[in-house]
């Protein structure tokens, strides 16, 4: 599972590193439906990982189930610091650490649910024409959002009752879009994984910057028709309800002060939008995340001369621990193994057929390889082998090693 995060955190901050980087020239170049519908990569990429895993069958491009003669090499690396980085480790209770952050977000998201509840309660239902939604108007509300999953409601400020006809409907219809076009999911699977992997910064940066998107996107969907007068007016709408609320995935943030000045400026700019041209876009974000995973995962740090000739690859793979006491005389080695794969994926019969030094790394390699899943298939692998070479810096000549063909 360890191995199954660190793998997708890198796949994800590559992604998300992307699309940040070149958010403001795919802005100006295709606009804000566009922009705002990039981000469904970042969750196909997921997807693509997990059919992998799923339905390895129907997506393996390495090859047969044919036994393989390939030794598969993998590094387990440590400092010169390894015993007291090893201690603080098991003293972090990292798997722990990890829960309970998990735990405190999603406690504040179920405390702002109830909160949202009450505001919609509480809130004074308005006499809106043609509108299905229910339209409350509330004295706590700063700005007018979109709350609810099973039966949403708009939450405006009394205030909204001022505002021209006119400005009313455009409000209106930006909720309704939301709506419409099911943000309030997007934005609860987006949270998801952003909680899922909450100690990688990035995440964080893509979600609020989605988030943002996803209200320059309605903005031009609602001022697409209007003229300069109505454009106006809407932008003074904006400043109006601009404020700096948290994001949250449980509502939709009409008045996000942060980008206030890139909203008024997006309306000068309009760019159409095609629902084939999303449909194509769909089609190769989804092939370009699955051909991203299948990148990531065939290149790890196998050392073979032709990795196509791979017939298994490991899909959580257990790092072994580095022995203390080797680690503390600063001892490099390996150990080579033959092990087979039943048609589920697990591994068995793990033998150790060669090591250096002598029982030093033999129990952590085979304790290791043990826990370790491949793709299943129909009738498995027998006789594969493994060499696992443990680190710390050059080996020393007098260590025995072998070369891997």
């Amino acid at each position: 599972m360890i191995n199954w995060f660190m793998e997708q955190t890198i796949s994800l901050s590559v992604v998300c590193l992307v699309l940040l980087v070149l958010h403001r020239f795919i802005l100006s170049k295709f606009g804000a439906h566009y922009t705002y519908f990039m981000w469904i990569s970042v969750p196909l990429l997921i997807i693509a990982d997990l059919l992998q895993m799923i339905l390895p069958h129907h997506f393996s491009w390495f090859g047969s189930n044919n036994a393989a003669s390939i030794i598969q090499q993998y590094y387990v690396f440590a400092s010169d610091t390894a015993a007291l980085s090893a201690g603080l480790f098991d003293l972090l209770y990292l798997p722990y650490l990890y829960g309970i952050v998990i735990t405190l977000l999603v406690a504040n998201i179920v405390m702002e649910y109830g909160y949202l509840q009450r505001l919609i309660q509480r809130g004074c239902q308005l006499d809106i024409p043609s509108v299905k939604l229910n339209v409350l108007a509330h004295p706590d509300i700063e700005s007018p959002m979109l709350a609810g999953f099973i039966t949403p409601s708009i939450l405006v400020p009394t205030s909204f009752t001022l505002l021209e006809e006119s400005q009313q409907q455009a409000i209106i219809q930006h909720e309704i879009y939301h709506y419409q076009r099911g943000d309030l999911w997007a934005n609860a699977l987006a949270y998801g994984l952003t909680v899922l992997f909450w100690f990688n910064p990035l995440m964080w940066l893509s979600y609020r910057r989605f988030r943002q998107d996803q209200e320059l996107s309605c903005d031009a969907q609602v001022t697409a028709s209007m003229k300069a007068q109505a454009k106006i007016a809407y932008s003074r709408t904006l400043l109006a309800y601009s404020q700096h609320a948290p994001l949250s995935m449980l509502h939709t943030h009409y008045g996000d002060k942060t980008i206030l000045k890139e909203r008024i400026l997006q309306m000068k700019k309009q760019h159409g939008k095609s629902t084939l041209t999303l449909i194509g876009m769909t089609l190769a974000i989804g092939v370009g995340a699955f051909m991203f995973n299948q990148q990531v995962f065939a290149g790890n740090n196998l050392s073979v001369e032709n990795k196509a000739d791979a017939m298994a690859m490991p899909v959580i793979r257990i790092e072994p621990s580095y022995p203390i006491d080797a680690a503390k005389e600063g001892l490099n080695g390996y150990v080579q193994m033959s092990f087979d794969i039943s048609p589920n994926g697990s591994v068995n019969n793990v033998r150790v057929t060669k090591s250096s030094p002598k029982q030093v790394f033999d129990a952590s390699a085979v304790e290791a390889l043990e826990q370790w899943k491949y793709q299943p298939s129909a009738t498995g692998f027998k006789d594969l082998q493994v060499q696992l070479d443990y680190v710390i810096h050059q080996p020393d000549k007098s260590v025995e090693r072998i070369t891997v063909k």
